[in-house]
């Protein structure tokens, strides 16, 4: 069970969910020539989640102590939270975890937030991608159209005595 933030909620009773077409990852242009840098002090959804409260102190997270300026370390290391993580995956308790690096939740905004590891598949990114990919829109479209005007295609080949059958050559 995934905690709270990561499941959609369900429709009401008796409506259905709006079918939304899925953005196509392939581009027809060449505007995205690489995924930029991004920018360390700009606002990122996955480091929100990381936010330590001074006051309770997240186990999972190092905090930096005020007085001396110096960080303390989490008290359960990466390991130990992907242990915990697990174990709580088991009892479908994870929602009651402190967030960490190696929750649920964390890394699904992490995977939104910078794509599935292939360059411009994150928020906002473009894939350059093959020639082949990028022009298989265009290809799939004009497929589609020239499947919508088949019938009336075999309408005409028919009218003009092509669809009489197999006809055989004549013999010489």
């Amino acid at each position: 069970m995934s905690s709270p933030a990561t499941t959609r909620p369900t429709p009401p009773t008796g409506e259905t969910p709006a079918e939304e077409p899925l953005p196509s990852p392939y581009t027809p242009d060449r505007e995205a020539k690489g995924a930029h840098k991004q920018d360390p002090t700009a606002f990122s959804p996955s480091r929100a989640l990381l936010q330590n409260n001074p006051s309770a102190r997240n186990p999972f997270l190092p905090q930096k102590n005020f007085r001396t300026g110096k960080w303390i370390s989490p008290r359960f290391g990466l390991r130990q939270q992907a242990d915990l993580v697990k174990l709580a995956i088991r009892y479908n308790v994870e929602p009651l975890l402190p967030l960490g690096r190696k929750s649920t939740e964390f890394k699904a905004t992490r995977l939104a937030e910078r794509g599935l590891r292939i360059k411009g598949t994150g928020i906002g990114q473009k894939v350059k991608g093959h020639k082949w990919e990028r022009t298989m829109e265009t290809r799939l479209e004009d497929r589609r159209k020239a499947m919508m005007e088949m019938p009336e295609m075999i309408r005409l080949w028919k009218q003009r005595g092509h669809g009489r059958g197999w006809q055989r050559w004549p013999k010489r």
